[in-house]
Formats: structure tokens, C-alpha cells, sequence
């Protein structure tokens, strides 16, 4: 696996060591240290303190060596894909190539190539994993968060997502990662049930080949129940359930979990362990309320799993977005009917980015997050599902549950509604009490 937990590259006509600045910003996201690169090549790992880099170092939440190449993340498939041909390619200008060559890759990633006077950015589909940029006459800058550059007076700009960015002192172009063509849309729900069911298995195995000892964060829930029994089915696995004493989560995931045979823990956590977790989280940059709580969950597992000597968390996000989970959708369609519905789901989609930057931030010290319905053909085929085999005057996540029917899960749990993490774990209330600054 790919032990990189961030990225920070800078090429500067000025004295003054930006680089080591921009790193100080993101040291809680580097529990194993650096890992240098500079214009001369890949260099050994180095303390802060030890060094004056030219160009880029990858931030290390283990003790592996990274990859030759600077890549936050992981590419799941084609599993042979050649990062080094890449990077030749983005460093001879071949941008429209590479692009190409991007088309058809699955992965969460974020990639910087940096020569002498420019640099080059790279993003999934998704935007999985966050990168920001700074151009001026005299520098340009990138980096994983972006506090890291704007508290140092600069102001970043979002690298975009499913796209190469180039950069040089005087002039910046996007080169967008071509689509694969459009499918048309599946109006059969067995069809759709049975791809659908396909994809996510395909999507699970080639994240389990890179993910090292993962553990599942597990509610008991249609979405992570479904990663259960797929994963299960490939490997032994470990699902973790959190939550404070009493709550649904731990209750009913424990059931959930017997009910589908698989091996779980029982994480409780008190308010206070929920306040450090906020602590944790506040001191570097500010969430709202509802980010806070869902945040505050993710960073409570991802930590209890590295305790735990797992490398990788598998999380179901997304899968709500994907297929009409959120009760707006359900409120949209009936008030507005079907277009309305997938208007709001599309929508959600396309700025998925923006949550899966928060677990991304929650998780980043600890281990490396795989989200199995992120898959880009998974994704690509749900937008071309009907909405109506999403949502309807009384269920969601329709295709979804005719998923669970194909792979046998327990009806208890196929047809289990619907509860956010926030309140189902009790986090939300414990945050409420203690009062946290935002």
C-alpha cells in the first residue's frame, strides 16, 4: 500500500525556504516523517529539521517507503498501470496523452510533478483527496490543505478535480481526463441491481489488493452492510462499530454483524473521547456543526483502527448520493416529482468533494480511506441509472436493495431505514453538550 497521508511541493525564485513552512502547517498529518524529492530525484526519508528540499516531499502516516512517484493515494485499476510513464510524459508536456491515459484508471489520487520552473497537479475523478495551489511570478506552491498555504499569507486555489493542471511562473492550463462513453440510462432494475452488484464487487477487490489490514466501519446499515458481505466473501475482515454507550450503532451493528457472520468490535467512546476528537480536529482549521459530528466519527475510527494495527479504513460513503439515500431526495420527488429528484442527487455528486475532504482530513494521521462505492465506473453507471429506480412516493435506494436481494443479505437489514452517523452514534448530541467553538 501507499503510505503517503499528504503532499507539499514548491518552486520558488525566492531565498527563503517556503517548503519547510508549508510542512510545519500539515506536521499532524506526518506521524513517520517526510519523504523528500527534488529535482535531482526520489531521496531517502528525513526529519523536518534535517534537510533543504528543492522541490516536494509526501507526508507518511507508516513506516513503508512511498512510491517513486509523489502520489497521495492509490490507482485500483488497470493494476499494472505505469506511473513512471506517466510522469515522463507530464515532464516531456505530453499533457493531452497523459489525460488520455487517465481516461480509463480508477483510483483516489492526487499527484505532483514538479521540473524546473513548473509543476504539474493531477486529481481523480472525485477529488478524493484534496490538493491546493499557489502561482505567483515567483513561486508556485502546492499542497494537501489548504490552511497550509493561506496561513502563510498566500491565497490557494482548488487543483481541479479529473484533470491535469500545469503550472509555470507566467501561464496556467487545465487539461480535463476524458469521459468514458456515455451507456445510456438503465431503466430495468434488475439490470441496474445486477451491474450495480457487479461494479461493487469488482470495486471492493481492487481495493483490498491495495489496502494492506483493513478494517470496515460498520453501522449495520444497507450501505456498509453491503461491503460486509462482498469483502467477507474475499478476504477475513474486521468490521469496527462505534458509538457512545447505548447508541444505535452499537446496538444495532452488533446484531447486523451476527446476522451477516462477520467479526466486529464494539468501539465505545465516552463525551470526553468525543471532546479530544474535536480538539484534535479544531486546532488546525474550523467545520461547521454538521461537519464537526460527521467528522468527529471518522477520526474516532480511523484512530481506533491504527490502535488496532490496521493500515486502511473502508468507509460506505457515497453510496447515499449515488442512489437516492438522503431523505431530500425522497422530500424532492414528491413535491416535484422525479427530475426535481435527480437534479439533487447530480448535484450532490458533483460536489461530493467537499465531504470526502473532511474524512479525508479526520482519517489522514491514522490510515488510508477506501471508499468502494468512490469507484469512477461505479459512479459512471449509477448517473445513468433512472432516478425512478432510486426513489419512489416510498423507499430509497431502490437499485441498492434489489443489490442486497442478489447477494442474500437478511431482509432485516435490506430493508433497515435510513440513520445518519452523527445520531446514530450519539456523537451529535455529546458535541451539543460540550459546546464546541466552530
Amino acid at each position: 500500500m501507499n503510505p503517503v497521508s499528504g503532499l507539499a511541493a514548491c518552486i520558488s525564485r525566492r531565498e527563503e525556504d517556503i517548503l519547510t513552512k508549508i510542512l510545519w502547517q500539515m506536521i499532524r498529518r506526518a506521524p513517520f516523517g517526510f519523504h523528500l524529492y527534488t529535482k535531482q530525484g526520489d531521496l531517502s526519508t528525513c526529519n523536518i529539521d534535517e534537510y533543504s528540499a528543492e522541490s516536494g516531499v509526501c507526508l507518511k502516516f507508516q513506516g513503508e517507503a512511498p512510491h517513486p512517484i509523489p502520489m497521495h493515494g492509490e490507482i485500483y485499476a488497470p493494476e499494472n498501470f505505469d506511473l513512471e510513464k506517466l510522469g515522463r510524459k507530464l515532464l516531456d508536456r505530453q499533457f493531452e496523452e497523459a489525460a488520455e491515459d487517465l481516461k480509463s484508471v480508477d483510483g483516489a489520487y492526487a499527484m505532483i510533478f514538479a521540473g524546473e520552473e513548473e509543476m504539474i497537479l493531477v486529481r481523480d475523478h472525485l477529488g478524493q483527496k484534496p490538493l491546493y495551489y499557489v502561482q505567483k511570478p515567483e513561486l508556485i506552491a502546492a499542497a494537501t490543505e489548504r490552511n497550509a498555504l493561506e496561513l502563510l499569507g498566500f491565497e490557494a486555489e482548488e487543483a481541479p478535480k479529473n484533470a491535469l493542471l500545469h503550472l509555470s511562473f507566467g501561464e496556467k492550463r487545465v487539461y480535463k481526463i476524458p469521459e468514458v462513453r456515455d451507456e445510456g440510462v438503465v431503466e430495468d432494475l434488475n439490470e441496474a441491481a445486477s451491474r450495480v452488484s457487479a461494479l461493487l464487487r469488482t470495486s471492493v477487490e481492487a481495493r483490498l489488493k491495495k489496502a494492506g489490514r483493513v478494517a470496515l466501519g460498520f453501522s449495520g446499515g444497507l450501505d456498509s452492510a453491503l461491503l460486509a458481505k462482498i469483502a467477507s466473501n474475499i478476504m477475513e475482515i474486521k468490521v469496527l462499530c462505534l458509538g457512545l454507550e447505548g447508541s444505535r450503532d452499537l446496538v444495532w451493528g452488533a446484531k447486523a454483524a451476527d446476522l451477516l457472520g462477520v467479526d466486529a468490535e464494539l468501539y465505545t467512546v465516552d463525551a470526553e473521547e468525543v471532546e479530544d476528537a474535536c480538539n484534535r480536529l479544531l486546532a488546525y482549521r474550523s467545520f461547521s456543526a454538521l461537519d464537526l459530528s460527521i467528522g468527529v466519527g471518522v477520526e474516532l475510527l480511523a484512530r481506533r483502527a491504527r490502535e488496532e494495527g490496521y493500515q486502511t479504513l473502508m468507509l460506505g460513503q457515497l453510496a447515499d448520493e449515488l442512489f437516492g439515500g438522503y431523505m431530500r431526495y425522497h422530500r424532492a420527488f414528491l413535491s416535484k416529482g422525479l427530475e426535481a429528484a435527480q437534479k439533487l442527487i447530480v448535484e450532490d455528486i458533483s460536489s461530493a468533494e467537499r465531504g470526502l475532504e473532511r474524512d479525508e482530513y479526520a482519517s489522514a494521521p491514522y490510515v488510508d480511506l477506501s471508499l468502494p462505492y468512490a469507484s469512477k465506473p461505479l459512479v459512471k453507471y449509477a448517473l445513468n441509472i433512472h432516478p425512478r429506480l432510486k426513489v419512489d412516493e416510498k423507499r430509497r435506494k431502490i437499485v441498492l436493495r434489489r443489490v442486497a436481494e442478489i447477494l442474500n443479505l437478511p431482509e432485516e437489514i435490506a430493508e433497515a431505514p435510513k440513520k445518519a452517523l452523527q445520531y446514530s452514534t450519539g456523537i451529535a448530541k455529546a458535541i451539543k453538550a460540550a459546546k464546541k467553538p466552530l
